[in-house]
């Protein structure tokens, strides 16, 4: 019960974390390369405030703040069971060719296909969200445009093939647009989602590496199998 009343003041504490967001870049020097990471101190500050007001924390065992960016997620409510907060963030803004453009879907990291087995062992699906800043940084203004709040599965993207949206070389999941509605509604979409990617992907590498043996090797590579 705890752990489901922390994610809904989560949710519905969007609209005092977007203003503090906002007021942080009126009053700080951002630079739109390094931005994402530096405002991640922020959120957690912020983070720590407004759950310490719900008394959800009371002392500093209550929560835990990621290392580096290295360690997932970047902050943990040690409610029960834990909730896992990752803050991500997207420029609506690319510079081109030396020219800002609108950018329509920043292509974050957002985690590989072999990973999320472990961060779904150790959380749970439903138990992991994402905090993600929608901002606009060029040469002309620097701006918190918006944030979304919502459980992981929700920010990602889909192909045309009907799997998630990954990056081939690595099986590094992708976003879906900025403007566009989730295409995933529920964990158990995604876990099927993500069973069928996996095949997917796995499907296209053999067939990829496959062409670049000689042909009169392949049928005895397949034999190996």
């Amino acid at each position: 019960m705890a752990n489901l009343k922390a994610k809904q003041y989560l949710v519905n504490s969007k609209n005092q974390i977007l203003q503090h967001l906002k007021q942080v870049v009126k009053t700080h020097r951002f630079n739109y390369r390094t931005f994402g990471t530096e405002i991640e101190e922020h959120v957690t500050d912020k983070l720590i405030e407004v759950f310490t007001k719900a008394s959800f924390i009371k002392d500093e065992s209550d929560y835990k703040i990621a290392e580096n960016k290295n360690v997932f997620p970047d902050f943990i409510l040690n409610s029960t069971p834990p909730l896992a907060i990752d803050i991500k963030s997207g420029n609506h803004s690319k510079k081109s060719r030396g020219r800002w453009t609108v950018c329509k879907n920043s292509n974050n990291d957002m985690g590989t296909l072999n990973m999320w087995e472990k961060k779904l062992k150790e959380f749970g699906g439903e138990n992991i969200f994402y905090l993600f800043i929608e901002y606009s940084f060029n040469d002309q203004k620097k701006e918190v445009l918006d944030i979304k709040i919502a459980p992981f599965y929700k920010f990602i993207g889909l192909r045309k093939e009907g799997v998630l949206k990954y990056r081939e070389k690595d099986g590094n999941l992708r976003p879906k647009g900025f403007a566009e509605p989730s295409p995933i509604s529920s964990f158990s979409q995604f876990k099927q989602l993500f069973s069928k990617t996996v095949v997917f992907r796995s499907k296209r590498l053999v067939k990829k590496h496959l062409r670049e043996i000689p042909k009169e090797e392949r049928k005895q590579v397949l034999e190996g199998f």
